[in-house]
Order: C-alpha cells, then sequence, then structure tokens
C-alpha cells in the first residue's frame, strides 16, 4: 500500500510491501511551499499538486509506481472520540451517534463527514462505546480534488491519529494501557491518547518545530533559518551553547506544559483510573535534542521515549533499506497509512 502524508510544510510518501512481513519498499518527500495549505486548507492547488509530483520524482531506493494511495485528513480540521451510548436497536445508532457528536463540535453537521467504529462489546445493561471520526467536507473535498489533480486515486482517507497509531504501536492493541502519543510537526503538536487498545481521544494544539525556531529567533535576534540550523545541532544541550539552549528551554517547556493540560483534560474525561502510563514522541519536531528530558520535568515518574515507526514493519536487510530512526520519525503517519490493509487497490 501507498500512504501520503501531506502537512503544511512538506510532502512525505511511504510505499509498504502487502502480506503478513511488511517492510518499506520506498519513501519519497517534498517540501511545501509556505502558505500553499495552511491548517489543512487548501489555499494554493497547483502548488500542491507541483509538489505531490516532485515528491514521487524523489523516491529512494526505487520509484513509488502505484498511483493508489491512502491520504490523511489533518488532525486540526477533524474530531475523534470515544462516545458512550445507551441501550438501542441498531438501526438507530447513527442517528443517536449525530446527536452526540453535536455535543462536542461547533460546526453543521451537513459539513462533516462522520464515520465509526464499535469499542470492545456492549456492558450488561447494553450501553456500548463507539469510536467517532468527523472531518469537514470544505477540508476533505479540495483535498480530493488536489490529490486526483496530481494522477492519484484515493482508495481511503484516514485521520492522522489513526495512522500514527498504526504506526507506533502493535498491530493487536489489546494490552495497550494509558499511551499517550505527542506528535511534534512544524506547525501543530498531535496529542493522542490510546487506553485498553482503542484510540480514546485526539486533539491538536497550534504549536510546532517552527514555533520553537521563531521563538529562539526572537530571543536571540536571529534570521529564522540560522534560528532552525542552530535548534538541530544544539537542541537543548547547555555544554554546547548556553545562550541557545537556554532559549529553547524555555520555549520547549511551554509547549510541553500545554501538552499536560491536555492530559488533565483527558483525565477528566476519561476518569482517573485510566491514567497516562507512558509516553510516546514523534514527529520531526521529536528529534529536538534532549527534548526528552523537558517532558520528563513535566510528567515526573511517566516513561518517555521517542515512538519506533519500525514498530510493525521487518527490518532485515534484505527486505528493508537503511532509515535512521530520526528520518523515519518524519514518515510516521505515511507509514501508519501504508500498512493498513483492508482496502482495495
Amino acid at each position: 500500500m501507498v500512504g501520503i502524508d501531506i502537512s503544511d510544510r512538506s510532502i512525505k510518501v511511504a510505499e509498504v510491501s502487502e502480506g503478513q512481513s511488511q517492510h518499506i519498499v520506498s519513501v519519497c518527500w517534498s517540501s511545501l511551499p509556505p502558505g500553499a495549505l495552511q491548517r489543512g486548507i487548501v489555499q494554493n492547488a497547483p502548488l500542491i499538486i507541483e509538489a505531490i509530483t516532485q515528491a514521487f520524482q524523489k523516491c529512494s531506493p526505487v520509484p513509488v509506481k502505484k498511483r493508489s494511495v491512502i491520504a490523511s485528513i489533518p488532525e486540526v480540521r477533524s474530531f475523534v472520540r470515544v462516545l458512550e451510548l445507551p441501550a438501542m436497536a441498531e438501526e438507530e445508532l447513527d442517528e443517536a451517534i449525530k446527536w452526540a457528536v453535536r455535543q462536542h463540535i461547533p460546526f453543521d453537521l451537513e459539513r462533516m463527514y462522520i464515520d465509526w467504529e464499535p469499542v470492545g462489546e456492549p456492558d450488561l445493561s447494553g450501553r456500548r462505546q463507539v469510536l467517532v471520526g468527523a472531518a469537514q467536507r470544505d477540508v476533505v473535498n479540495p483535498l480530493l480534488e488536489v490529490l486526483e489533480a496530481a494522477g492519484l486515486r484515493v482508495t481511503a482517507l484516514e485521520l492522522e491519529a489513526q495512522a500514527i497509531v498504526r504506526s507506533l504501536l502493535p498491530l493487536d492493541r489489546r494490552g495497550v494501557q494509558g499511551v499517550l502519543i505527542v506528535d511534534l510537526g512544524a506547525t501543530t503538536t498531535n496529542i493522542i491518547y490510546v487506553n485498553a487498545g482503542s484510540l480514546r481521544f485526539s486533539t491538536s494544539i497550534e504549536v510546532g518545530g517552527d514555533t520553537l525556531t521563531w521563538q529562539l529567533a526572537g530571543s536571540l535576534h536571529l534570521q529564522p533559518a540560522v534560528a532552525d540550523e542552530k535548534k538541530a545541532e544544539i537542541g537543548l544541550r547547555q555544554q554546547q551553547d548556553q545562550d541557545v539552549a537556554t532559549a529553547l528551554r524555555i520555549a520547549t517547556l511551554e509547549l510541553a506544559r500545554k501538552v499536560e493540560k491536555v492530559v488533565r483534560e483527558v483525565g477528566t474525561q476519561e476518569g482517573s483510573q485510566q491514567a497516562v502510563r507512558e509516553i510516546l514522541l514523534a514527529g520531526g519536531a521529536a528529534n529536538l535534542p534532549g527534548i526528552i528530558e523537558i517532558f520528563a520535568e513535566i510528567f515526573p515518574g511517566i516513561p518517555i521515549q521517542m515512538g519506533n515507526p519500525w514498530t510493525n514493519l521487518v527490518r532485515e536487510e534484505e527486505k528493508s533499506f537503511q532509515m535512521s530512526p530520526q528520518d523515519a520519525s518524519h514518515f510516521a503517519t505515511a507509514l501508519g497509512l501504508a500498512l493498513r490493509q483492508d482496502v482495495s487497490t
């Protein structure tokens, strides 16, 4: 399968082999001009189409020949929640879910695409939980038009959160308890909570790697390009450059505290007995040197590590080309999309 992840700053494509022992066939990448896509909304279709074409021309180690893709829906324009519903007949579920969604999102349902799936089995009283995903039509439709204009056939659309969970956690998630995934992108940070084997909650905050760059540039009066280079090389390591590390520490602590605020909200919704037990960092901005230690300050006692996009992939040398964990972190969403097998190509 081929997954394509279009974010505000770049286009990532990943092809994964089909069958039980899946491995990476190829990955492709291209930058996206600033402003072409803003907070998930298509602003300049021709520029995005050109960038998609360029991405497919820069694949490694082999070209991606398939043009059937699974594409991601930006997290900032979607809604993911587990909703609990009273006992009712199957034919009443769709209407009940729409009513429940209305209580959580400030949009007209006529402007949304909605899908849902059951979570576990109904309890003894017949109450059940369902995972509901919703996305705005004015985001999805232009995105589909762009992909089709680029010569791609979209076989499925999926929320970013679903793809990231599939990439970083075992495909059999029945034993997964209290995992918080913090996906740090360039412009946004996605926060995903998985408990009892199911995705329970997903949201995003408008802070990402670019925010850290801008704050560093402002603090030390640097050009953004220079600040971005220093962020990548020095990060939060005081021994290399105290001024850079101190400025980045302030910005990164602010980001981590915003994530912690969301975690408190998740705890309120899910109940204290379903606390966060582990945190996985993902996304390109998670490569910031020293970021795990900053999150450990805000979340004392909770194990924190980088998410592993290879979790469900075979890495034998004869089946997979070499890719560093840092590079792989950029492709977590695209790999998760490509790992999906329940669609026909």
